[in-house]
């Protein structure tokens, strides 16, 4: 079974070079240098990406789209 890629978001040019990270507890995002706690997940498919609005980041020149293991 071939497992579904994940992608690492990061805005290009933020200085502490964050990620966009979704908090599991809170259902919420923010943008975060910590990338990987218990409860927040720093990698993400295209899927919950697009379902969240955030389907734009694979197009735009702001983001940085990073495929990672996970």
């Amino acid at each position: 079974v071939e497992k579904e890629k994940r992608y690492r978001v990061r805005i290009k040019g933020v200085y502490y070079n964050g990620c966009l990270i979704f908090d599991k507890i809170n259902k919420k995002w923010f943008l975060s240098s910590i990338y990987e706690i218990d409860h927040q997940m720093g990698s993400h498919t295209r899927k919950e990406l697009e379902q969240a609005g955030f389907g734009e980041v694979f197009n735009s020149p702001l983001f940085e789209v990073e495929e990672v293991e996970g």
